[in-house]
């Protein structure tokens, strides 16, 4: 610390309070805890040795009710000539440069964790240790008035080529006792007041501590003193001190590997194994804080790896992509194929083959493309596969090409940052670790915190900060010139963090001294005019940053941005990066680099980014980072429309979590806009979004899906002239059918047939078959099967408008009209029309996209799958349901794992009933199995269509002579097809009670109402089954009905029934 020429002798003045300091401590300890008699006489014992020790007299004044008395530092920031500038300007330009520069100083007191209680008018409080308190406070506020001095110069400037008017600020710096009024969060007394007295003392731009100050901050920042003045308020002159910046030194050789010898040495041990091919533990984690060393330590054991011949492959995850899927791979492609960003889609396409095939892997073209976000119509043809299964699919793809990449030997996969990787990527290292057959190494680096899987195969390595030794070996290194002293200041301020090191070490010049790590990095910057804001743009870009998009960001010629690019590279700023690219050298650079441009050109950054990313490129952008940089630049429109095509990629390759993270993104930025209907017919649209992939992932019973339509029918209104409004009806009209409440959604649908105009009718018939089908599903049979066959046969013959636009639920509505009608023309008696209905279900649901195809297509199957059962094609079902499972799994349909699972242990029971010798605990043990999953489909609230479940259970259940349970779960289905207007298997329920029935009343009662039900519905197959069982029951008495009914079936029925017939005729 310099004093301006002040002798050692002068400066033992300043070193003579701790005792003092010590007595005042006391007093402040003792005054927060009441005792104020000890605070008092601890206080005038300091008068005693100083009498005019403010400090004591404010102790001894010191209220006692609503706050505490603390010693903080206290950081005073004023807009210089604000009253001058006020004057000059339009009140809306004041405005806008007034609240430029408050939000630059609360913005860097946040930065060095101080507080401001009130950041309003020109002159600004800010306290350091409070509410947060550090060992370095003093050093913070420092810093913080530097930082705060040289940005709102940087901002100054800016105003000045806007408006013509500069800005500067002035800051003062004081640590003393104030009075902390916890009550009103302010701050009072002496010690805040002499703060703003110092400010006003300092030159415009520059930071003024007080004699209080001075010894404090040691040898950390380069100081001269001032002649003392008079300020206001305070009868003595005042003692202060210029600060003139922090020390800081400059490097000139790459930062050597210094007291990192054990850690080192457990990576060689790991990888010799690996070159022995008995690695056990195939994952190491070096994990630490930012600049404790942990790529230094990866890049030398990396650099063994190659120089022994091995294969090193590099991953790295960003900070901008922590969302974006198989980002590191897509970067690690880009380059092995050499692809550039305005490559087109074709030309890509071509490249990533080339690479593959040198790999020989060939076959994985269409599991890699849409990591390139290279869509199938370049020239490819798209995997057999979507959802969940695809997911996992491109997933053994990358892992497969990584070790393609390593080849049969020993290899090294090397991941930077590996707390930033997306869930992704994770998956991908996880099974890479799994396949790593002790011969692969990977080192992965990271952050402390939860970002490491707890079940990894790995060995993890702490790194912490290099001792007094070391660090002074590493300074030495760095620069042998530097004299012990100079070591010594630079090892204080570094923490023994090796790149804070090689920083502060690099910014040491003889033109001048760096103001801390922050400054070396400001004055490399510094070199030209132009390197300022090619630096900012490059920063918002990220770690890697693509020299084209960076072209169209910065406003240079490619002469003028090389040269810039040349500076950045020669002051160890920037590194080449790929074929054309460039890369920070350190994230630590890249985010003390973003901080150098003012909010206002942070935020203008952002959108030219952003704008760049989507102009000009090969193929589509990466929408996650196009709208986050949307967002960063408040442009919530553009957010909101890019993160929904972030979803729509997820989708692609099968990530619905994924696709519905973006989503949920996308509706915080819709909270950002204007209220109003626009506002709220957006949300509406995101919240369809959501809730239909919340569904098709999940199943129907799902809060998010719930909550998501619900606040979609209370911000639409009735108004459905809105498209979105008509979308939330339709969609909560099949929420309400798949939760089985068929009233209300019978509701949703009359209120919407009523309204469907305006350029709207060829949705007509798609409402009038879903009206239909709630007809049916209440056991309205005569009536449906003619409303849902016209309604079908009226949209067939319709020129065939897309109804996706319109449709927010998983399953097409077509899908399941025909679907329904093969039920129905089962329970005709007509078995081929069943068949051919279900047929064209399965052939509609093909014509859909993902998820509502795949999704439609297994209703097609679940529905063929009841007819098999009903009509005892039991091996012909089992087939189905096995691959409902399979279809379902592949796609990621919980819901449709749980229907599939279920018909299948009902076609297992009943196929035990089959076999030449029944086994009775076969039956028993697959009957319980069936049991109990139609018991957890109860349970996750898929109540339509559960009374066939509960039918075909009773059926099982009587075969095992179990009546009273056969009858109580018939029970249970009455009920609530009563309840909820689903009574279209009331008739087939009723006949199969009869049978559970004891009293030969209540079973002919039970009969006599399916048959009557049965003959009103048209139901010519369930009343051909009463009737054979009256026969059965009853005898010759029964034979005039049966004959009636079996007349009516065609001769050539291949319906079980039909042979039952024939068989007692």
């Amino acid at each position: 610390m310099s004093h301006g020429g002040t002798d050692p002798a002068c400066r033992t003045g300043l070193d003579a309070g701790p005792s003092i300091d010590a007595l005042l401590d006391q007093a402040v300890a003792a005054i927060n805890r009441g005792d104020r008699v000890t605070a008092a006489a601890l206080a005038d014992h300091v008068l005693a040795i100083d009498h005019r020790n403010a400090d004591a007299e404010d102790l001894l004044a010191a209220p006692d009710q609503h706050g505490e008395i603390r010693r903080l530092t206290i950081l005073y920031v004023d807009l210089v000539d604000s009253a001058t500038i006020s004057g000059s300007t339009t009140p809306d330009t004041y405005g806008l440069m007034a609240g430029g520069y408050r939000r630059l100083v609360l913005e860097i007191v946040n930065r060095y964790d101080g507080h401001i209680d009130s950041p309003t008018g020109e002159g600004l409080l800010a306290v350091f240790g409070h509410p947060r308190a550090h060992e370095d406070d003093v050093h913070r506020a420092v810093l913080g008035g530097l930082a705060i001095t040289r940005e709102v110069a940087l901002l100054g400037e800016q105003f000045r080529h806007r408006f013509g008017v500069e800005i500067a600020a002035r800051a003062g710096i004081h640590r003393g006792l104030v009075y902390l009024d916890t009550v009103q969060n302010d701050v009072y007394g002496l010690g805040a007041n002499l703060a703003a007295r110092v400010a006003g003392l300092a030159p415009p731009g520059a930071v003024v501590i007080s004699d209080t100050v001075a010894p404090l901050i040691g040898n950390a920042f380069e100081l001269v003193r001032c002649e003392p003045a008079a300020v206001k308020g305070v009868a003595e002159l005042i003692a202060h001190y210029r600060v003139l910046g922090e020390r800081a030194p400059q490097a000139h050789a790459r930062t050597p590997l210094v007291g990192r010898h054990r850690e080192f040495g457990r990576l060689r041990e790991r990888w010799e194994q690996a070159q022995a091919g008995v690695l056990a533990v195939p994952g190491v984690v070096v994990r630490g804080e930012p600049g404790i060393g942990k790529s230094a330590l990866a890049d030398a054991i990396a650099r063994v790896a190659a120089d022994a011949g091995a294969t090193v492959v590099t991953l790295a995850g960003s900070a901008l992509h922590t969302d974006a899927g198989l980002y590191p791979i897509q970067i690690l492609l880009e380059q092995h194929c050499a692809i550039g960003r305005l490559i087109p889609p074709d030309e890509r396409l071509r490249l990533l083959r080339t690479e593959l095939k040198a790999r020989e892997r060939d076959s994985d073209v269409p599991l890699l493309a849409p990591v390139l976000s290279i869509a199938p119509e370049h020239g490819y043809q798209a995997a057999a596969a979507e959802g969940h299964r695809l997911y996992e699919l491109i997933g053994q793809a990358v892992r497969g090409y990584l070790l393609a990449c390593i080849g049969d030997g020993p290899g090294m996969v090397v991941v930077e940052d590996a707390h930033w990787l997306d869930p992704s990527t994770i998956d991908v290292l996880e099974s890479l670790l799994d396949a790593a057959g002790g011969r692969l190494l990977v080192v992965m680096t990271g952050r402390p915190g939860s970002w490491l899987p707890a079940d990894w195969p790995v060995t993890e390595i702490d790194l912490g900060p290099l001792t007094e030794s070391e660090t002074d070996t590493l300074i030495a290194t760095l620069d042998p010139t530097l004299s012990a002293d100079v070591r010594s200041a630079v090892a204080r301020r570094c923490d023994g963090l090796p790149f804070y090191v090689e920083q502060v070490v690099s910014g040491l010049t003889g033109a001048g001294v760096p103001e801390g790590l922050y400054e070396p990095l400001l004055a490399r910057l510094r070199a030209s005019a132009d390197v300022v804001p090619v630096v900012e743009a490059a920063a918002l870009i990220g770690r890697q940053v693509d020299r084209d998009v960076l072209s169209r960001v910065v406003d240079l010629s490619d002469d003028v941005l090389d040269g810039v690019l040349a500076e950045l590279h020669n002051a160890r700023v920037l590194e080449p990066w790929g074929t054309t690219g460039w890369r920070f050298r350190h994230e630590l650079l890249r985010e003390l680099a973003t901080e150098l441009a003012p909010p206002s050109v942070r935020r203008g950054l952002h959108g030219k980014v952003a704008d760049a990313l989507v102009s000009g490129v090969g193929t589509d952008p990466e929408w996650p980072l196009v709208a986050t940089h949307y967002e960063q630049a408040a442009n919530p429109v553009e957010a909101v429309s890019a993160y929904r095509r972030a979803s729509t990629q997820a989708r692609r390759r099968g990530a619905l979590t994924e696709a519905r993270g973006y989503l949920t993104r996308a509706l915080a930025q819709v909270d950002t806009q204007a209220a109003g209907r626009p506002h709220d017919m957006q949300e509406m649209s995101v919240r369809l979004e959501r809730g239909f992939l919340a569904s098709a992932a999940e199943g129907p019973r799902n809060d998010a899906t719930a909550a998501d339509f619900e606040e979609c029918l209370r911000l639409g209104g009735a108004d459905v002239r809105d498209d979105d409004v008509v979308g939330t009806l339709f969609a909560l009209a099949g929420y309400y059918f798949a939760l089985g409440d068929l009233p209300r959604c019978a509701r949703v649908l009359r209120s919407l047939r009523s309204e469907l105009n305006d350029g709207r009718e060829y949705f007509r018939p798609v409402v009038d078959a879903c009206v239909g089908i709630g007809v049916w599903m209440n056991g309205g049979f005569r009536t449906a099967r003619s409303q849902i066959a016209m309604a079908t046969a009226e949209f067939a013959a319709a020129s065939r408008q897309p109804i996706e636009a319109l449709w927010f639920a998983p399953t097409d509505p077509i899908t399941m009209a025909h679907g329904i009608l093969g039920l129905d023309r089962l329970a005709c008696g007509d078995l081929s029309g069943a068949q051919a209905q279900v047929l064209r279900a399965a052939d509609r649901a093909e014509e859909l996209s993902f998820p509502q195809g795949p999704f439609s297509l297994a209703f097609a199957r679940f529905f063929e799958i009841w007819i098999c059962i009903e009509t005892r094609q039991l091996d012909r079902a089992a087939t189905l349901a096995t691959g409902l499972v399979q279809h379902a799994e592949l796609h990621g349909f919980e819901v449709w794992t749980l229907w599939g699972a279920a018909q299948l242990a009902i076609v297992d029971a009943m196929r035990a009933l089959t076999t030449d010798e029944a086994d009775a605990d076969l039956l028993r043990d697959r009957l319980a199995r069936a049991i109990e999953l139609v018991r957890i489909v109860r349970g996750a609230g898929l109540t339509v269509f559960i009374t066939m479940f509960d039918g075909a259970l009773a059926q099982l259940l009587c075969a095992a002579c179990r009546f009273d349970e056969a009858r109580a779960q018939l029970d249970t289905a009455l009920t609530l097809g009563r309840d909820i207007d689903m009574s279209f298997y009331e008739a087939e329920l009723l006949r199969l009670r009869a049978h559970t029935q004891a009293d030969a009343d209540a079973r002919d009662a039970d009969l006599s109402a399916a048959r009557d039900i049965a003959r009103r519905q048209g139901a010519d197959l369930y009343e051909l089954r009463c009737a054979l069982d009256d026969y059965e029951m009853h005898g010759e008495p029964a034979r005039a009905e049966l004959d009636d009914v079996a007349g009516r079936m065609a001769a050539q029925s291949r319906l079980p029934e039909r042979q039952r017939y024939l068989a007692v005729r």
